[in-house]
């Protein structure tokens, strides 16, 4: 019995299909807490937020509260994202060098932003005026 035992722990740990008749419950038990024990632990501290990059045409600015809403194409579809920008962001890409906030774009010009989610809300991390292409 003990050979079948060996033999059905090394079965299952290499990869092979052995029926689990010849495992004693006992020994299926162990497999299920050797393999609860080999899992990786979970990380420590929290995870950063994943950034977002969006390209789109500016739709509307709302200096007063720090956001722009920007129309950006999902497959065959429209989608109006609100995205607010911290005060000291500078936006890259403008006429006189680097500007503040969202002061430096305007409805219609196209921006990719780079941005990650805080309370529910899109903040912007980077913002770019890109040029038109002819």
């Amino acid at each position: 019995m003990k050979h079948g035992a060996v033999f059905a722990i090394t079965g299952v740990l290499a990869g092979s299909l052995v029926p689990f008749q010849r495992v004693s419950p006992l020994v299926g038990t162990t497999l299920a807490g050797v393999a609860q024990h080999a899992a990786p632990p979970a990380p420590a501290g929290p995870q950063p937020a994943a950034p977002y990059t969006y390209q789109g045409t500016v739709h509307s600015v709302q200096a007063k509260t720090g956001t722009l809403e920007l129309i950006t194409g999902v497959g065959h579809a429209l989608r109006l994202v609100q995205i607010r920008v911290p005060t000291g962001l500078r936006v890259a890409g403008t006429a006189g060098g680097a500007s503040l906030g969202v002061r430096g774009v305007k409805p219609g010009d196209v921006v990719r932003v780079v941005c990650h989610r805080a309370g529910g809300s899109l903040v912007a991390d980077k913002v770019e005026k890109l040029e038109p292409t002819p």
